[in-house]
């Protein structure tokens, strides 16, 4: 069994290489390719050789462009691709990250796409109840389609990343002193991710031995300049905006005592199961599948549509044993386990080889 995975999103997240180190396990030989070319999916298929099964897993990039006219063209050949890999006997699986992209640019085109796409898909894959439920109706699916939906939990990242240094070395290598409460926001800085509206949030709470890191890579200049207008040379808020690389992950998480991610919107977030791995308490909103895999022992879950809920939440922390809550998060992270969920997704593969339609 051969399996292309498309696009590789690899060097910014471990979770298509560690899926495919457990996949091998199972007798599956797996590639990463790129996405290049005129036809994109037909030129990576062909440089990877004959390949019995493409698992797609972001696919905006396949669908949107920069402006409506190039997303209907882009999006049309994404469709020609599907119909020549479907000729050709390809099975084709996607696992579903994200409904939609996240910035919604040029949403009913995706949607119009996505749903002629669907129908060459041999099955979905979705990471909770509440994203295969979300599937259906935001593609508008018959029912009966709910059995070429899989659910198979996002993997976790214990022993992905480096996660050897202490609390104290993780502090002094960021040249933090004395004792302070540090909630961090790891991972890229994009409109959706409430980064903004965390900032103000911050700014309204009055303890003195408190910080805020904000961690990782603006998507653009615009947000980058907006961040730093917004901080405006507070003293409590640092900011590392550029990507940090995987030996780095470990300072920022191990430094923290809260992890926080104040999202407007969300399907699945990786960026919680690399908390929950690291054994850290979470602040998030209580949407999406978060609620399938964080609970109230390990997380403080929040209404997002309350104005005031962030700030309580961030407040509830100066009184909670974090300690005990990182720790049971990292007793749920250990539920995750990537050989499962490799075990489940070979099933998923070997059922579509196997049928005849």
């Amino acid at each position: 069994m051969k399996v292309l995975f498309l696009p590789d999103g690899s060097e910014s997240n471990p979770y298509q290489k560690e899926l495919a180190k457990e996949l091998e396990k199972q007798g599956v030989t797996v590639m990463l390719g790129g996405s290049a070319g005129r036809f994109p999916i037909l030129s990576a298929m062909r440089a990877a050789g004959k390949q019995n099964i493409l698992h797609l897993h972001w696919t905006h990039g396949f669908i949107i462009g920069r402006t409506a006219l190039r997303t209907i063209l882009i999006g049309l050949r994404f469709l020609v691709e599907l119909i020549v890999l479907k000729i050709k006997g390809v099975k084709i699986i996607w696992t579903i990250h994200n409904l939609v992209e996240h910035e919604r640019r040029y949403l009913k085109l995706e949607l119009f796409f996505q749903r002629i796409a669907i129908i060459f898909y041999d099955h979905l894959i979705v990471h909770g109840l509440y994203a295969q439920r979300a599937v259906l109706e935001i593609y508008r699916l018959p029912s009966k389609f709910k059995s070429k939906i899989s659910i198979i939990p996002h993997g976790n990242y214990i022993d992905s990343y480096e996660n050897r240094i202490s609390r104290e070395e993780a502090r002094d290598k960021l040249l933090l002193k004395g004792k302070m409460l540090i909630f961090l926001y790891f991972g890229q800085i994009r409109l959706y991710k409430g980064v903004f509206e965390l900032i103000e949030t911050f700014q309204k709470i009055n303890y003195s031995n408190i910080c805020l890191f904000i961690v990782g890579k603006p998507i653009n200049q615009a947000v980058k300049d907006k961040l730093y207008k917004l901080i405006d040379l507070n003293s409590k808020i640092y900011t590392v905006l550029r990507f940090i690389p995987d030996n780095e992950i470990q300072i920022y998480m191990n430094a923290a005592d809260v992890i926080i991610l104040p999202y407007r919107d969300i399907l699945t977030s990786g960026t919680a199961i690399l908390a929950m791995s690291f054994g850290k308490p979470i602040i998030v909103p209580a949407i999406g599948c978060i609620t399938e895999v964080l609970d109230n022992k390990g997380s403080f879950l929040y209404d997002p549509l309350n104005k005031e809920a962030l700030l309580k939440a961030m407040k509830q922390t100066f009184n909670a044993d974090l300690g005990k809550m990182g720790k049971h998060n990292f007793e749920l992270a250990k539920q995750f386990q990537r050989g499962k969920i490799a075990e489940k997704t070979y099933e998923v593969y070997s059922e579509c080889l196997n049928r005849k339609k």
